[in-house]
């Protein structure tokens, strides 16, 4: 048994250890108060002490659990993944309707942005395409799409930051990036756009 090879899986061993060393100091750093406080065993300070202690042993033993490895590390790597799709739940129809809505109202430089590009945007990992949609929208307005399209499409992991800065695929109708800040606090500067009706008008034809 001794001359199996021991793999070392740093996305599983640091995160046990972490928690193995919080666990530890917590039944360290309680041990000496249960000590203090055990004259008076009824008191708060005594109670809780044992709860922060056998915490601590809790802690520190779950951590060599197959449900730690199984079942928290997956969840760690998934929340530690690198964003780089809107994970949004629309279809490519909904997006072309949104687009001709888009057309109709001027508010998207159609010869800049096409109906491929304008899917591959919303779809597509960012770093697998290079297409870009040209707004004609001012600050104001971005922000109230934005929330407008987060309250028809729910289903998505689609942020105010990844939209108009990380994804670097939005752009104002002279090429230029978006300033996230200016849209950021669009809303407590303009709470209702110029172009409210119409975006209003555009989500409720999908």
């Amino acid at each position: 048994m001794f001359n199996e090879p021991v793999g070392w899986d740093k996305y599983v061993e640091r995160p046990r250890l972490v928690f193995y060393g919080i666990g530890l100091l917590l039944m360290h750093g309680s041990y000496t108060s249960l000590l203090k406080y055990s004259d008076n065993p009824k008191s708060f300070f005594f109670y809780a002490n044992v709860f922060i202690f056998f915490g601590g042993i809790l802690l520190s033993q779950i951590t060599w659990s197959k449900r730690f490895k199984n079942v928290f590390i997956p969840k760690i790597k998934e929340k530690l993944k690198k964003q780089d799709n809107f994970n949004i739940s629309i279809t490519k129809n909904q997006l072309q309707k949104l687009y001709n809505g888009f057309v109709q109202y001027d508010m998207i430089h159609s010869e800049q942005t096409n109906l491929d590009d304008f899917i591959e945007v919303f779809l597509k990992d960012w770093h697998t395409h290079n297409s870009k949609i040209f707004f004609k929208l001012d600050a104001p307005s971005c922000r109230e799409f934005y929330e407008l399209f987060k309250l028809k499409f729910p289903t998505n992991s689609l942020s105010l930051i990844d939209f108009f800065k990380r994804s670097d695929t939005i752009r104002r109708k002279d090429g230029k990036p978006y300033k996230y800040s200016t849209i950021k606090d669009a809303k407590s500067r303009t709470p209702v756009s110029n172009r409210s009706e119409d975006l209003k008008a555009i989500f409720e034809s999908l």
